[in-house]
């Protein structure tokens, strides 16, 4: 999976989903008016005392840990919502983004889905529910949320999606594969010099190019761009200016270290290696992916990948570190955090049950420990990051997110456009990567197309 969802705001305007939408972006209910929600609302809407509304919710969990994981919860919700009946449709990650906005432009969208930071920026066209009435009803403490969070949750000032987790971004690092080589599995990379370093120490390559086993590309399992460009020590988003803006000599530098990789080893030869091994997130989901067979030893992922590692390769051993960074520059973060959102599409059927699961999801002590932690992501409410259960999950990597890493990564931009910014970016990388293109031409034009969508998409 994917951790970013797609965004379809490049091909639907703001005036085109408020067409589709009937006029309303707003999606308004009678309980968002007069600030009641849960049965007071279904009451209001004429439904008979001890009837249900049924609360459509659309997830990816369906298989693993986590579709069991993802049960529970919807079990422990109906258990406390006596006045809904949730009824969960799997959809796949790589398509949630894109059929929530379909249904929602053809008015018929979930009570709720799950979705991302980036998400949010679905805002932009019209899509969402402003859950802000919601939040002031019920006086949801906000500032229990990560700022960094709770700025992705909203749009425009208002909140229109509730957080249940944080990702952020952990190097990997196959111990047996460095003791393999000589190198000390206790000393692992803490600068980009140092990963560049240890590395290509750690390479496999046959004499005709071929790469038999990496030691780390940027490139596998993909350019990462809102992360790298982070540890390098660029920003994406001008709060007070409300557009895209980066530091273009810190994401200049991360073009030309792409370039270095591609020049390494060939682009033709790194391309094989993602053919021949990129099947199913380069096989996150099945005991011969790169990472559980040590064909690959440094690589970037979304702590939710931890717990894939004790599923799908319980032999490897293996640790995780922050995002190394970029020593000769400012700013530099280790990666960026990126919330995992649950929200409620315009328009939708029952909204109050949309917010009254999604508000659920954010803020239970049993969600967070049967569901975050399991999923290996931190809970967004420092009232539940700080619980005993998070201190004493094994492995320390709740300890390294929840101390180290979520305070100082940057916030990954949630704005309306985002997904068009970070395919802009990607395809610049790949164009100077493979195909020879100048990084500071390729730059300006990704900015500048990106800011243009932005502008457009405000209508």
């Amino acid at each position: 999976m994917s951790e970013n969802g797609k965004l379809e705001s490049k091909q639907v305007s703001r005036r085109d989903m408020l067409k589709m939408l009937g006029g309303s972006a707003a999606g308004l209910s009678l309980a968002k008016v007069t600030g009641l929600g849960g049965s007071a609302a279904v009451l209001l809407r004429g439904m008979p005392a001890g009837a249900q509304s049924k609360v459509e919710i659309w997830t990816g969990f369906g298989q693993g840990r986590m579709a069991d994981a993802m049960t529970g919860a919807i079990d422990q919700f109906a258990a406390e919502n006596p006045d809904f009946a949730p009824e969960h449709i799997i959809v796949p990650w790589g398509e949630i983004s894109d059929r929530v906005i379909a249904a929602t432009a053809a008015g018929s969208p979930p009570d709720v889905h799950r979705g991302w930071s980036g998400t949010v920026g679905n805002a932009a066209i019209g899509a969402l529910t402003n859950l802000q009435p919601y939040v002031d009803a019920q006086n949801v403490d906000l500032e229990d949320f990560w700022p960094a969070t709770l700025n992705q949750m909203k749009y425009q000032g208002d909140v229109h999606a509730m957080s249940i987790s944080t990702i952020v971004q952990f190097l990997y690092y196959n111990k047996d594969r460095m003791r393999e080589v000589g190198l000390d599995p206790d000393s692992p990379p803490k600068t980009i010099a140092e990963l560049d370093e240890q590395g290509a120490a750690l390479n496999d390559v046959a004499d005709d190019g071929t790469i038999n086993r990496l030691g780390f590309s940027p490139t596998v399992p993909n350019l990462q761009v809102w992360d790298w460009g982070a540890a390098f020590g660029s920003q994406y988003w001008d709060e007070a200016e409300g557009n895209i803006a980066i530091d273009e000599a810190a994401m200049l530098a991360l073009f030309e270290w792409y370039k270095s990789y591609a020049d390494e080893f060939g682009a033709e030869n790194l391309q094989a290696y993602a053919s021949t091994y990129g099947g199913n997130g380069f096989g996150r989901n099945t005991p011969q992916g790169i990472y559980y067979t040590g064909l690959i030893t440094f690589w970037v992922l979304g702590s939710w990948s931890f717990n894939d590692m004790g599923e799908y390769g319980p032999d490897v051993d293996f640790d995780v570190i922050p995002l190394p960074q970029l020593e000769s520059a400012e700013n530099t973060a280790p990666g960026t955090s990126n919330g995992n959102m649950y929200l409620v599409p315009a328009n939708c059927a029952n909204p109050d049950g949309g917010f009254a699961f999604a508000n659920f999801m954010s803020s239970s002590p049993y969600v967070a420990i049967n569901k975050a932690l399991p999923d290996s992501v931190m809970p967004s409410r420092s009232s539940l990051a700080n619980l005993p259960e998070v201190d004493e999950k094994e492995g320390g990597w709740t300890v390294l997110a929840r101390d180290e890493i979520l305070p100082n990564a940057l916030q990954r931009p949630s704005f309306g456009g985002n997904g068009f910014f970070a395919r802009a970016l990607s395809e610049g990388a790949e164009n100077v990567m493979f195909h020879g293109a100048d990084p500071a031409e390729v730059l300006a034009d990704a900015v500048a197309r990106s800011r243009r969508e932005v502008e457009r998409l405000r209508g």
